[in-house]
């Protein structure tokens, strides 16, 4: 397992004063980062190597967001490798706490290793699975229900306001950072919709690029159980999928 602590800073909060939903799901890639690194798995290694972790998926389960100040302590550990594919969970809570008894945030994530000189994804090389396993061989998954495949959606949705990707969307990889969808997503929804505690459900489906135009799609809908559901599909012209991101 690896873990770092920080204290919430103002730039991270929302209008409520919490950690913002996008914050978040940066300390988590962040956290994700840091590990890799203290491996010797970083950006370094990757540049150097041509292969890179990318993310296909996120379930997060959120009970409480802290709020400014607070000091947090971010964990990340592997669960699995199988494939073309590794999962990693995550949990966040207050640097006071145990994590275990008392987690604010709880996180499955799946993961694809992809060559840049292949220009693929390819079976995950065990030198690059290796060190993950032994930094995580104490450490049990959570208990989480699996992440679902495949996101099911009726109907076309409520279009927003398309958005064009600018240079402030782009990572070092070139294309839209995984925590950007999520604030595109959030960025289209009504006042009060992102509310928590809540499970956000984040699926990546291929790269957005600088200068591609993303146009956002909101669908409300009830579970089986009454609550509501907001599915937000970032798309490209044709109606196909950037990323899909899920409030429940």
């Amino acid at each position: 397992m690896y873990s770092f602590t920080s204290r919430v800073r103002y730039s991270e909060i929302d209008e409520t004063g919490k950690l913002s939903i996008p914050s978040l799901v940066n300390y988590l890639q962040d956290c994700t980062t840091f590990g890799s690194e203290e491996l010797g798995l970083g950006p370094a290694h990757t540049a150097e190597t041509g292969l890179a972790w990318l993310l296909s998926a996120w379930k997060i389960d959120i009970a409480e967001l802290p709020s400014f100040g607070d000091e947090i302590r971010v964990s990340t550990w592997a669960t699995g490798f199988k494939g073309l594919r590794a999962s990693r969970n995550f949990t966040v809570c207050r640097a006071s706490d145990d994590a275990a008894a008392h987690p604010l945030v709880r996180a499955d994530s799946s993961w694809f290793m992809f060559d840049a000189n292949k220009g693929r994804p390819i079976r995950i090389p065990e030198s690059e699975s290796a060190p993950y396993v032994e930094d995580a061989r104490n450490d049990s998954p959570l208990d989480l229900p699996p992440i679902q495949r495949v996101v099911r959606i009726e109907g076309e949705g409520q279009a927003c306001a398309p958005i064009t990707v600018t240079g402030a969307h782009i990572d070092t990889n070139h294309h839209v950072n995984n925590a950007q969808y999520v604030s595109l997503a959030l960025g289209v929804l009504e006042e009060g919709e992102a509310s928590t505690p809540c499970a956000l459900d984040v699926h990546y489906s291929r790269a957005a690029k600088l200068g591609d135009t993303i146009y956002p799609h909101v669908h409300r809908e009830s579970l089986a159980d009454g609550s509501p559901s907001i599915i937000v599909t970032l798309d490209d012209e044709a109606g196909s999928p950037y990323a899909i991101v899920r409030l429940s």
